[in-house]
This record gives C-alpha cells, sequence and structure tokens, in this order.
C-alpha cells in the first residue's frame, strides 16, 4: 500500500517519467563521442528499466546505442520501435539511416516510400520526405522533391531548409540560389537571416577564385582545397645543392602487410642505413640523406580488435632498425587559427576544406613545420589527400607524390571527388614530383590527369636477394606436404593477400582445371586475408585438399620461391608487383595477368606469360601457358640466369635509392622524363 490514491500514483509516475525522459536526453546530448556514449550506457539502461514500453525512453536508448557503435541487432530494434510507434518521424528517419548504415539503401527508400507514397499530395507530407531522403542521403531525389515544392509553393520554410541541406553538402552557390529570393523576408537576427547573409558573403568570397557557372554545383570544400593548394603556385623553392644532405619524412596510410607498405619499410631502412653510416655515399649517388623518418596515419588496432598481421606488420622491421615511427592519429589537432598562416584569404580557404584535408593540415603541417623536412614522399592516393596540402603549409621544397597502382578513376572503390582537382592544382606547384612505380600506371595517370607524361618519374620498386632458408615452422609445413605429394611432377606457387583484388578464388579454379592435364601437379599460396575461410571451403568443394596447401603469412617467401616451378598471379588490380619480381630473382617463371605494371616485371613469352584478357582470363589459355613456361624453364639455367640478371639490374636496391635520392634535391625548371630508366621492355609493354 502506498497510501496514494490512483490519480496521485499516476501523477507521480508521469512525474518519474518525465524525470528519466529528462535525464536520458541529457545524457545523449553529452555522448557525441563514441567512448562517452559507451561509458554512458550501463547508466542509461538502469534509467530505462524502470519505463521498457516508453517511446520516448526506448526511442533516446536507441540514439544511444547508434552512438556507442552497438550496430549488431540495431536495424531490428528500430524496426520494432517503428511497428509499436507507425508513423513517427524521428523513429522512421534513424530507422532509414540504419538501414542506410548496414547498406540497405533499396530497403530505406522502400521503408520511406511506404510512410510517404509518391502519390501523395500534401504539401507537408511531401516536405517530410524530402528531408528524409537527404538524411539517407539520397540526394538527387531530395534535391527533386525540394524544387517540385518550390516551383509548386514557394514556401519560405522550404526555401531555408533547402538552402541549410544545401551548405552541409558545400553547395555554396546552389544554397545561396535557394535561399535568395527570400532573404529580404527573413527575421533580422534569425538564424536564417544570417544562413542568408552568410551564404551571400561566402559567394562573393569565392567568386575571386571561380566563376559562378564553375561554382554552381560544386564542393566549396574541393574548391577551397583547390585554391589552398595553388595559392603555393608561384612559391620559390630554393635549388638544393646536391653536397648537402638531405631529411626525408616517408609518409603512409598503415604499415600493413601491402606491397607499398613492404617497399616503403624497405627503401626507409636503407635510407637510414646511409644515413647512419660514417662512409661518404656510393659514388653513383649524388645526394647522402641526412635523417629518416617514418610518419604513418595509424599503425595500431583498435582495442579488442583480432585482426591478424595487421596496421603494424611492418613496425617490428622499422623498430629494430631504430628509425623514427611517428603516428599521424596520435599528434594533437591544432586549428588553423592556431597556426601561422599570413595570408586572410588562405586562411578563409583553409576553414572549408575536405575531412581528410582539414585532417592533414591540422595534425601533420605543425609536425612537419617542427622537423623542417627536405623532402616528404607521400604515398598513395589517400596519403597524398591529407598530406599534400599540409606539406605545402608546413614550407617542404620537396613532395613526392608516389602511386602505386593504376588511379583511382580505374579503381572505382577508391575513387574521390577530390582527387584529380587535387592532382592537377598540385601540378602547377613548384617542387612537387609525380612518382610511379610501374610506366604503365604513370601512363594511366596522365591520361586521367591530362597531364603529361614527361611529368612522371618511374621510381621502380627495389627487391632485394631473397634468402632461400626457412623458419622451423615452414620447413615443417612443406616436408608434410611433400611427403604427401610426393608423385608430383610440377610445383605451382602463389604469394599473394587472400583479398578480392587478387582474385585467390579463379586462382583455386585455375588449379582444379589445371589437376585435369596435369594430375600430378601440386599447389600452394603464401599469404592471408579476409577470404582465408571461403578459400578453404571451395579448395574442398573443388577437391584440391590432397594436392592444395595454404601456407598462411611467412617472413620466409623466399624459401617458398625455390620451391616452386611457376608462379602465377591473377591480380585484377596491381601497381608494379614485387612478387613477379621476387620470382624472377630465384629464377622462378612466371604466369600473370596484365594488371598494372606485371608485364614490366619480367620479358614477356622468354622468363614468363602474360594472359591475354585482364577481366576475364581464360583459365584454359592461363593452363597452356603454365604448362609451356614449366616445360621450357625445366632444367633450362640458362634462362634462369636470365631472369635473375634483368631483375638485379632493373629492380636492384641501389637503383631505386638512386632514383629517389635524384627526386630529392628540389631543381626548379622543366621536368624530365627518364626513357633510359624505364628500360626497353617496360617501353615495349
Amino acid at each position: 500500500m502506498t497510501g496514494l490514491s490512483d490519480t496521485e500514483q499516476h501523477a507521480v509516475e508521469a512525474s518519474s517519467l518525465e524525470w528519466v525522459q529528462a535525464q536520458l536526453e541529457e545524457i545523449v546530448a553529452a555522448s557525441g563521442r563514441v567512448l562517452l556514449a559507451q561509458e554512458n550506457l550501463p547508466r542509461a539502461q538502469a534509467l530505462a528499466n524502470d519505463f521498457p514500453d516508453d517511446a520516448k525512453v526506448r526511442f533516446l536508448l536507441l540514439r544511444l546505442k547508434e552512438t556507442a557503435g552497438l550496430n549488431e541487432g540495431m536495424a531490428e530494434q528500430w524496426s520494432a520501435l517503428l511497428r509499436d510507434y507507425p508513423g513517427d518521424f524521428q523513429i522512421i528517419r534513424y530507422c532509414a539511416t540504419r538501414l542506410v548504415k548496414d547498406r540497405n539503401v533499396d530497403e530505406a527508400l522502400a521503408l520511406i516510400d511506404r510512410h510517404f507514397p509518391k502519390l501523395t499530395r500534401k504539401p507537408e507530407k511531401l516536405f517530410t520526405k524530402a528531408k528524409l531522403l537527404g538524411d539517407i542521403r539520397a540526394h538527387e531525389q531530395s534535391d527533386a522533391l525540394f524544387r517540385r515544392l518550390i516551383a509548386k509553393y514557394d514556401a519560405r520554410n522550404v526555401r531555408v531548409e533547402f538552402a541549410k541541406r544545401l551548405r552541409k553538402r558545400g553547395l555554396l552557390l546552389d544554397a545561396f540560389e535557394a535561399i535568395q529570393p527570400v532573404a529580404d523576408q527573413l527575421a533580422a537576427g534569425s538564424k536564417a537571416a544570417e544562413l542568408a547573409s552568410g551564404l551571400a558573403a561566402d559567394v562573393a568570397f569565392y567568386q575571386g577564385f571561380e566563376s559562378e557557372a564553375a561554382l554552381a554545383g560544386k564542393d566549396i570544400k574541393i574548391v577551397s582545397m583547390k585554391h589552398a593548394i595553388l595559392h603555393f603556385r608561384n612559391r620559390s623553392v630554393a635549388d638544393q645543392p646536391p653536397e648537402n644532405p638531405v631529411s626525408i619524412a616517408l609518409v603512409t596510410g598503415s604499415l600493413g602487410p601491402g606491397g607499398a607498405e613492404r617497399q616503403l619499410t624497405r627503401l626507409a631502412s636503407e635510407l637510414h642505413r646511409m644515413a647512419s653510416s660514417a662512409d661518404q655515399r656510393p659514388s653513383f649517388m649524388e645526394v647522402r640523406p641526412e635523417k629518416v623518418e617514418v610518419l604513418v596515419k595509424q599503425h595500431t588496432e583498435p582495442p579488442g580488435s583480432a585482426k591478424k598481421g595487421g596496421q603494424d606488420f611492418f613496425l617490428p622491421v622499422l623498430t629494430k632498425a631504430n628509425i623514427p615511427v611517428t603516428e599521424i592519429n596520435a599528434l594533437p589537432a591544432i586549428s588553423m587559427a592556431s597556426q601561422p598562416v599570413d595570408d586572410e584569404g588562405l586562411t578563409r580557404l583553409l576553414e572549408k576544406l575536405p575531412p581528410p584535408v582539414h585532417y592533414g593540415v591540422t595534425r601533420l603541417t605543425p609536425m612537419l613545420r617542427e622537423h623542417g623536412f627536405d623532402v616528404v614522399s607521400l604515398w598513395q592516393d589517400g596519403t597524398c589527400l591529407f598530406g599534400a596540402l599540409a606539406a605545402l603549409l608546413a614550407g617542404v621544397p620537396t613532395i613526392h607524390l608516389v602511386f602505386r597502382g593504376l588511379p583511382p578513376n580505374i579503381r572505382k572503390d577508391r575513387f574521390r571527388e577530390e582527387y584529380p582537382v587535387l592532382y592537377r592544382a598540385l601540378a602547377q606547384v613548384p617542387g612537387v614530383h609525380f612518382c610511379s612505380n610501374s610506366l604503365t600506371a604513370a601512363k594511366e595517370y596522365a591520361k586521367w590527369l591530362d597531364l603529361p607524361i614527361e611529368r612522371f618519374h618511374i621510381l621502380y620498386n627495389g627487391v632485394p636477394e631473397l634468402a632461400i632458408h626457412p623458419s622451423a615452422e615452414d620447413e615443417q609445413k612443406w616436408n608434410a606436404f611433400q611427403a604427401s605429394t610426393a608423385d608430383a611432377t610440377e610445383t605451382i606457387g602463389g604469394v599473394f593477400r587472400l583479398e578480392p583484388d587478387k582474385r585467390p578464388q579463379l586462382w583455386l579454379k585455375l588449379a582444379a582445371q589445371y589437376l585435369k592435364r596435369r594430375p600430378q601437379a601440386r599447389f600452394f599460396i603464401v599469404g592471408d586475408g579476409r577470404m582465408s575461410d571461403s578459400m578453404t571451403a571451395l579448395a574442398e568443394d573443388l577437391g584440391l585438399t590432397d594436392r592444395f596447401l595454404f601456407v598462411g603469412l611467412s617472413n620466409h617467401v623466399g624459401y617458398w620461391y625455390s620451391q616452386m616451378d611457376a608462379k602465377v598471379l591473377l591480380s585484377r588490380f596491381e601497381g608494379l608487383p614485387n612478387v613477379l619480381i621476387e620470382a624472377q630473382l630465384l629464377g622462378v617463371p612466371v604466369v600473370s595477368t596484365p594488371a598494372g605494371g606485371a608485364g614490366e616485371c619480367f620479358v614477356q613469352n622468354v622468363t614468363g606469360h602474360l594472359i591475354d584478357d585482364l577481366d576475364h582470363p581464360d583459365l584454359n589459355e592461363a593452363c597452356d601457358k603454365i604448362e609451356s613456361i614449366v616445360d621450357m624453364m625445366r632444367g633450362n639455367d640458362v634462362l634462369k640466369q636470365h631472369s635473375r640478371q634483368r631483375a638485379r639490374e632493373l629492380f636492384s636496391l641501389n637503383t631505386m635509392l638512386d632514383k629517389f635520392l635524384s627526386l630529392c634535391v628540389a631543381v626548379l625548371g622543366a621536368f624530365r622524363y627518364d626513357e633510359d630508366a624505364v628500360g626497353l621492355d617496360a617501353k615495349r609493354a
């Protein structure tokens, strides 16, 4: 017995509910970051326990879970809430955005259409639908609906809302044109009036850089990036005397087990060895490194990550060599207002940058400025995006843009609207070198960016001689496999990550087809990746288990090459495949798709074969070429020696170091394309 009447009891419960709702609102408002949301979630759940059926309590708790990153089952929880409270705009919104996060875009669109049918004519319903479509980034449909509403009703609130959303997406001129017809109707001092005046001022500022036609439909963040870079197009870069040693920063996204990361680690180690040596630079090199550091966006895994061979795969190599490694994510973000920029126009441009570029100028610029590097070498497109403007702002004289594969207009999954604008602007800045590790990739970048091929330097990979001794574990694996396949007539190998771009499943299908011709062949793959489990299952389905070995990751790949009669690569995308060069160094013939610069790694039809079709390799053709090269090279020591000699000449560490250091001196004037450095076989490719 509480001693309260029913009416009084309801009043107390209502008061308690309101208090809980208010507490939850405060918690959600204070939990803007993942870690904060995770810390606050237990308290919020305890508060919500007394009112498990209240719509607002459930809604706020789900929002907090979203922020805390609890993705599993969230779509179902939002759907359950929507079933209990159909028609609630906020619940529909979060339900739809959750579906988009889970990559169920069609389901999100269907959800919105269900609650807001296409045939509806009520302007308030259409307005709500336009906002919802924008929330799930269906911008084309959202913009069309906003414009339809404006054309038919021309309501002031619709124009203001549309302008807010366009500005948030960076479409400055479009936002200004949406709000300008009602600007004089907005109450002085209101947020809408401030929006209109701010847009007018910004448009006037940017028209000092671009015409109105050029601004239409353009993301002002990308426009800002472009003109912040072009601010340096007349910069003075002093000639660097070759006898002066240079300090070098090699910058990359991660230190994971990829070819680019391996090459950067190898280069850093060789440069550091030269810098640490008391001897003078070798006679074939004009420049000597004084200091070498590696800057990596991230090399630590998130707490609780069970990832194998993650972003720190090559970190132990650098640590052992005493090469300083800085994790950029761990650097403090220093706003541009707190950095020394003495040009008001540039400062204003720097206030509106794409997020990756903003990341670089706030974290990387202060560090580069403090260390005073002579050379900043940026490896791969993503690193160029966050690092190039940062290096310019820090006053770095020589900047390398190092491309490690085909450009992002070909690799659609990696394309960003910023890239072509970024590179075309950087091409106008003194001291910026475009480098590619293959002639094939350089030609594709030049074609895409409409730049002369002479702007690109070919920096071939440097591959050291590989030791062929095994670890105890590797030897045990091979001996067991050799014993179980003692009748083998030939061994076909692969060294690659088990990732979609490498097409490992196609590799297994090729092995199955080859076995039909030569049933005593055997196969192995060295490498690991996301597709490891599916590969094991497919090998079983194809009946390959008895003739196939999944080696996994190994630090003794030279040993595994030494067991091969032929090495096969079926990648869809490559830069300059190190694995083909490594095989050649050990006299192992290769068969490869014409991915990236693969054809530049060997002598076609002499020490290897290219499969004709990149997109749809003919497995019968591949089998023919594997048979041909295995039979041709068997016992042919002259061809094997030719393979080794060519690889040593074109892809030696000394050749790579000489070329790299030649790009470490800031020289004004025309860029020269070194035809001789490319090599006859590469030119024919």
